[in-house]
């Protein structure tokens, strides 16, 4: 039960001293402040009473003390992930270009990137990736081949 706490108190401090590297998220999602709502609800011991009087429905989650909102883009440190086999970020308002590193996750499976607002050019890495067998990159402002050849 020690390290419980523990946790919380690292989390709490994280959020005080650290907000803007906490939480990135777009402005207007009702799903994500009621995902924090619920996060909140869980959590005992909140000495400085910061969340208490902060994180409320009344107040827009993006000025939350931890919580910082930015246009949602993907980061060049994708490839730090270890063996993903699927990719499914569809339909979530990211913005930019699907950077080249995706093509260094060589346990992929699937990628699916649809109904998002990617742009730019379909990163050549992809094909790269051997165990693809699949890929949906619809419904964004992709351009490039529309023929990606697996090696």
């Amino acid at each position: 039960m020690g390290k419980v706490w523990i946790i919380i108190l690292v989390s709490v401090l994280l959020l005080m001293f650290f907000p803007d590297k906490c939480i990135s998220m777009t402005r207007s999602n009702f799903t994500d402040q009621s995902a924090l709502l619920a996060f909140k609800a869980h959590i005992t011991i909140d000495p400085p009473n910061i969340l208490a009087h902060n994180w409320s429905s009344k107040t827009s989650f993006c000025d939350w003390i931890g919580i910082s909102c930015s246009l949602r883009t993907i980061p060049p440190q994708l490839r730090n992930l270890s063996f993903p086999q699927f990719l499914n970020i569809s339909n979530n308002s990211f913005h930019g270009y699907l950077p080249s590193e995706i093509g260094n996750l060589h346990a992929l499976k699937s990628i699916d990137v649809q109904a998002n607002n990617f742009t730019g050019l379909i990163p050549e890495s992809i094909g790269n990736l051997r165990n693809v067998q699949l890929v949906t990159l619809a419904t964004n402002s992709l351009t490039g081949t529309q023929h990606i050849p697996f090696r």
